[in-house]
């Protein structure tokens, strides 16, 4: 159980190192790159469905003009909490696609937790208009997706 715990405080870091930060990985990717992002609500959603909005991990390049909206999920949760984030992804994808449809939702996927839960799993891909892990080469893919957006906007 405290393993758990400290892994979950950590967003998803078993060794609570900086490096292995999820998040930290992505925001290290797009300084890299040079690529701005913001991180937060956006702001149709705030405006039109503000009981339905969240906060996103990353909104490339920012809020007023998405081009990529990035939600990072590593979970070593409960099995109800696994449900509840694959139902909330799937309404966001609803109203990302309703008020930014030119933008595309990614995701960042990982976690033990969810080989145990396969249907939340599916249900949660499926909000996605492209998922990664955190292995090296589907970071690579992600590098070569950011840079397929953003030159070709």
């Amino acid at each position: 159980m405290i393993d758990t715990l400290i892994r979950y405080k950590e967003k998803g870091s078993y060794s609570g190192k900086k490096e292995n930060n999820p998040e930290i990985l992505i925001e290290e990717i797009l300084s890299r790159l040079e690529i701005s992002f913001e991180k937060g609500d956006l702001t149709e959603l705030i405006k039109n469905t503000p009981f339905n909005k969240r906060t996103m991990d990353f909104i490339i390049p920012n809020k007023k003009n998405p081009l990529i909206i990035v939600e990072s999920s590593f979970l070593a949760t409960t099995s109800s909490g696994q449900g509840d984030k694959s139902k909330t992804e799937i309404s966001i994808d609803a109203l990302i696609k309703s008020y930014y449809p030119q933008a595309k939702f990614i995701g960042f996927v990982d976690g033990i937790d969810w080989y145990v839960r396969k249907n939340d799993l599916k249900r949660m891909v499926a909000a996605y208009e492209d998922v990664f892990t955190f292995h090296k080469d589907e970071l690579n893919r992600f590098e070569k997706l950011l840079k397929n957006i953003i030159n070709n906007k």
